[in-house]
């Protein structure tokens, strides 16, 4: 059977691709030959693993939730050692038809991420955490975090929606954590109504999106140390809730020639001091200036802004 054969049966038993569109072969295409889904994003993810590294070839590569398997068929089409995990039975249908179209191998398993181990699943060199995060309840994300770090041995790439308002809180470990819940499923649905739903979670009905610096703590709390947000390669139509972050492992830095920071690593503010949010207008120079010294130190306590010398 050819390509475009297969690819028109696996839609009427599956469904459309929504959002991977894979190069099947001369003229075929997942969605179409004009850019239609995640080519931006493939693109910014593909070069970020390619500058950390210097390569892709002979990395060991874990795509969580990698839906119709672009991320993971384009890093072994570079030469990577490909691991996916899909809970749904129709990306997953998808992809392996699109890894055998594209000519690579990748090591596509049906599971549920949140069941991820080193134990059960090994160490990689590149984690790809990308559009699931916030898509697990509150109290599966804590864990969920924390098993990433145990399989990553060097890079995390996470793609998420972080909350704007952390209006919620939950606690892990004695730890305060903001953010806020979201809308997965009606409650009352089906299993089968559930599966059908590939853009939401497996099952849990809510989910927790917890803002960014709620989520920088807990990643430096499970040992990453140190977290970069991507800008370039842009991606235009990025909305302020959506980040790009690269979480790396690594030897914590010691024995400064300054005295030691007052803050630990994980100690990132929900929120930035006062003064840091405060327009540096003429009028607040001029405050700054006319305003007695032990009353500008109180300010500065006050704003928690810190003296600066250069």
């Amino acid at each position: 059977m050819d390509a475009g054969s297969e690819k028109r049966q696996l839609e009427e038993r599956y469904g459309a691709w929504t959002a991977h569109n894979i190069r099947l072969g001369d003229g075929l295409y997942a969605l179409g030959p004009e850019p239609a889904g995640d080519e931006v994003k493939l693109r910014r993810v593909v070069q970020v693993v390619a500058d950390l590294f210097g390569r892709v070839e002979g990395l060991r590569v874990l795509d969580l939730a990698c839906l119709e398997g672009m991320y993971a068929i384009e890093l072994a089409r570079r030469g990577a050692q490909a691991v996916a995990i899909e809970g749904r039975e129709a990306n997953l249908e998808k992809a392996r038809f699109a890894a055998r179209a594209v000519g690579v191998e990748v090591d596509f398993r049906q599971g549920d991420v949140r069941d991820l181990s080193r134990a059960g699943h090994g160490e990689f060199d590149v984690v790809l955490c990308l559009g699931i995060l916030y898509h697990l309840a509150a109290e599966d994300v804590f864990p969920f975090v924390e098993r990433m770090a145990e399989v990553c041995k060097r890079a995390l790439v996470i793609d998420t929606a972080v909350s704007l308002s952390g209006k919620e809180e939950q606690q892990h470990e004695g730890h305060a954590y903001s953010g806020e819940t979201l809308f997965e499923h009606d409650p009352d649905a089906s299993e089968e109504a559930r599966l059908k739903a590939v853009w939401s979670s497996l099952d849990n009905p809510t989910a927790f999106a917890l803002t960014a610096p709620s989520l920088l703590r807990l990643l430096a709390r499970a040992g990453f140390t140190s977290v970069y947000q991507c800008w370039v390669p842009a991606e235009p139509g990025k909305t302020p809730d959506r980040v790009t972050l690269v979480a790396l492992k690594g030897d914590p830095v010691d024995g400064l020639v300054t005295p030691a920071p007052p803050t630990g690593v994980d100690e990132v503010p929900e929120r930035p001091p006062l003064a840091a949010t405060l327009p540096r207008s003429s009028m607040w120079k001029i405050a700054r200036v006319a305003a007695p010294r032990r009353l500008r130190r109180k300010l500065r306590q006050l704003l928690g802004a810190e003296t600066r010398h250069h």
